[in-house]
Formats: structure tokens, sequence, C-alpha cells
């Protein structure tokens, strides 16, 4: 999904020197950082413990994206989410890890009044949103959304303990929270290791704080201008710690007779909204990372503002002018060079 967040790394350099005085300066941590792709995106993690054995962590978080495949991916034969979205409606035993993501994404659309909805399963292949080969991407008819519309609705998702029941040929697609739960999941691993330890996890834009930069500084994350280039930041936003992702609809995107269609639909209408180009939201809580974003480019301006203040996330967006709106709380995060 989306994405657009730019790390930006700052060096800091120490200078120091009096004649007849030692100084002992607390060296600055050493960060091993290792790129990738994962999840059919791209993927960074960059971390630093003083027990000397970061780069084993890293590589070990790097082997946990085999297992989330074969967990999250719906278009993976095989997967956990393809067999359960291909169950025919039976009671289905699930893992504790795709049991949480699918409570999670349904209390969140109970939350939103179905302005989010990880039901729109059926509506990604339709678009030809699934694969990356931008030929595939096209306007349906009218009847082809109609009818996958007919699969489409939370309320279709049952859950029996470890089971979980799809009514009426719904779809799960969990990308409005798999991402933030699986950086929680990595920076968990990180601090399982070592409580003190730094860095940060960076999947597709969606970016989990594992502790600040050399012990005590912010780490630094562009905003990408949503209709800039992908590296040119339009905003930045300083964290210590929590989570920050954006949204919005420059990724994966056609345009038909001069107007925008893009991968995140509005479940009654299949279609995407117009309301926002992106949105980019700062929270204490993983799943409101990506989940915010995607309910915010669906709902609107007024109800993001709303929501906003019942969750408690920050959020910087842009609307369909091009105009900044920032949530009040906003100023505790921004970063200004």
């Amino acid at each position: 999904m989306k994405r657009g967040v730019i790390i930006m790394i700052f060096t800091i350099v120490v200078v120091g020197g009096v004649i007849g005085a030692i100084f002992f300066i607390k060296p600055v941590p050493k960060y091993y950082t290792r790129y990738g792709v994962e999840l059919g995106t791209n993927v960074q993690i960059t971390y630093e413990t003083s027990k000397g054995n970061a780069k084993q962590v890293v590589d070990e978080m790097f082997k946990k994206f085999s297992d989330y495949e074969e967990i999250f991916d719906p278009w993976l034969v095989g997967s956990e989410l393809y067999n359960l979205n291909h169950s025919d409606g039976k009671w289905t035993k699930v893992s504790p890890v795709l049991l949480t993501v699918i409570k999670d994404s349904i209390d969140f659309s109970k939350l939103t009044d179905g302005k989010f909805d990880p039901t729109v399963g059926r509506l990604i292949p339709l678009w030809g949103f699934n694969t990356d080969n931008t030929r595939n991407w096209h306007l349906p008819s009218p009847k082809e959304i109609k009818d996958a519309l007919k699969h489409v609705g939370y309320q279709n998702v049952e859950i029996r303990g470890d089971e979980v029941r799809l009514l009426n040929g719904v779809w799960l697609d969990l990308n409005g929270m798999m991402e933030g739960y699986i950086a929680q999941m990595l920076v968990e691993m990180a601090k399982k290791n070592d409580p003190n330890s730094t860095g940060f996890v960076d999947i597709g834009g969606t970016i989990g704080i594992i502790g600040p930069k050399n012990g005590n500084e912010p780490w630094i994350v562009g905003i990408q201008d949503p209709r800039g280039n992908p590296n040119q930041a339009i905003a930045y936003v300083k964290l210590y710690s929590g989570y920050v992702g954006t949204s919005g609809d420059y990724e994966r995107y056609i345009i038909v007779d001069g107007k925008r269609y893009y991968h995140i639909f509005d479940p009654k209408t299949g279609y995407s909204n117009d309301y926002l180009e992106s949105v980019t939201t700062v929270s204490t809580r993983s799943i409101y990372s990506d989940g915010f974003g995607v309910f915010s480019m669906v709902a609107g301006e007024k109800a993001m503002k709303e929501m906003a203040q019942k969750i408690g996330v920050a959020y910087y967006a842009i609307n369909e002018n091009g105009q900044v709106i920032k949530s009040a709380n906003w100023n505790e995060y921004e970063y200004k060079k």
C-alpha cells in the first residue's frame, strides 16, 4: 500500500578540545542498517545495541517476513489469508498473528461505522491493483463494481475463539493495518533483545521507532509531497518513539478522463474518493499508523478531525486542493529545518 515517508539521517559531529583538560565523550552508537524488498514493498531496518549483536537481530527480523508473507498475502496460493478467503463460509482456525490483525481491523471498522473496512478484498483485483503490473490497472464497469459490493461488509466477519468465518463471499485484505502490526512486532523483537537499544523499522513508509537516535535525539522523517517526486519532502516530523505512516492517492492509481482513481476504496461505492491527497499519522499505537490514514482518505476532512480527537492521533494531511491540514497536536512532532 501507499507510501511516501522518507527517513532523513542527520549526522552530528562533536568537536572539542582545551589544553590541559581531558574530555570523556560518550561514543556515538554504531548503527547496523539493512535494506530489502519484502511483502512487495521496500524495507529498511536500522538498529544499534550495546550487546553487539545488531546484525544478528536485524537478520532475524528479515527472516520473519517469510512467515508474515505466508500469513498475510491474500494472493499467495496456500497462505493463511488466502485459505481463509477461500474457505466458503466455513469456520476456519487461524494463527494468533492473523487473528490479532483481523480483530483490530474489525474493531476499527465498528469504530468508524464501516468507513474503514477490511472486507474490500474483491474490489482490489477487480481494479487490477493486486499486481505491480500497471498495464493491469483499469476502471471496471459499474456493473462489475456493483456485483463486487455484494461481497463487502465487515458485518460478514464472525470470530469464535481462534476461529473465523467469512460470510456472503467476502474476502479480507488486511493491508490497512498489516504493516503497522508487523512494524510493532519487529520493534518488540528489538526491545526484547535490548530494552535500551535504538533505531527504527521502515516497512513501505510505515515506521516504528525502536529508540531515540544516539539514545537521546529524534529521528527526522520526511513526508513525501503527494504531487512531487518520491524523494521530495513537503514537511518533516521528529520522533523519539511511536509510529508514523502515510496513506495517499499517488502510489497505485489510474487517471481516466482527467479523474484520478486509486487503491483505497470507499466500501459503500467501490470507488476511491477525492477528499484528500495524503494523510500522515503519528500514533503511539501501531494499528492507527495506517488505519487512520485509510479511514481519512475514505471519510474526508471533517470525519478525520473528529476521529483524531477520539483516538488521540496527530495528523498532517493534504486536501484535494493541495492545502495543508494539521491537527492541533501536530506541533509536538513537527520538525522545521
